[in-house]
């Protein structure tokens, strides 16, 4: 169990310094650097069954060998929209190479198929509207990606709207992909 506890307390850290420009009254909408935090201890990602756009449930247990950025956003976010176009494009790139992108949305059906006319998602969204997985991954601010392991294990973290096309992001996937 400490080692649990120690997971928890690192997910816990980088999400107060997440938080850290909101909390001082300084909004952040553009995109920031693409930087994985990593974790002092991995941890086991949580198993979750959520719906997808078509009604089909969906797992984490069904990914297992692939690596996995699982991405917390909202319709309503500023910021997810921005990094949104550049998800799609990396989920297309890599998708071939292993890496599954998985849109969880902390928000209404309704609202995420309106997003959706405008928007094309190159991966899965998946429903959390009552924020079941948020509470388990430890998030409270979105957006938030969490990269998973082919086994299963988080790698880190990235907090707050990132540079998902940036040459930084494109040579980490390549690194963790191989």
């Amino acid at each position: 169990m400490p080692r649990l506890s120690g997971f928890f307390k690192s997910i816990f850290i980088l999400l107060l310094l997440a938080a850290a420009p909101a909390a001082a009254g300084q909004e952040h909408h553009s995109l920031q650097p693409f930087s994985v935090q990593p974790l002092k201890e991995r941890g086991r990602a949580a198993d979750f069954s959520l719906k997808d756009m078509e009604g089909r449930k969906r797992t984490l247990g069904e990914f297992r060998g692939k690596v996995l950025l699982v991405h917390f956003w909202a319709s309503w976010c500023e910021p997810c929209k921005k990094e949104f176009p550049a998800l799609s494009a990396l989920a297309s790139e890599f998708g071939p190479k292993g890496l599954v992108v998985l849109g969880v949305a902390e928000d209404s059906r309704e609202r995420v198929e309106a997003f959706m006319k405008e928007n094309r998602a190159g991966f899965p969204i998946l429903f959390d509207q009552y924020g079941s997985v948020m509470r388990d991954y430890r998030v409270s601010l979105i957006p938030v990606s969490v990269i998973v392991g082919k086994d299963g294990f988080i790698e880190g973290t990235l907090l707050g709207p990132r540079e998902y096309g940036s040459p930084e992001a494109h040579e980490y996937f390549e690194k963790i992909l191989k």
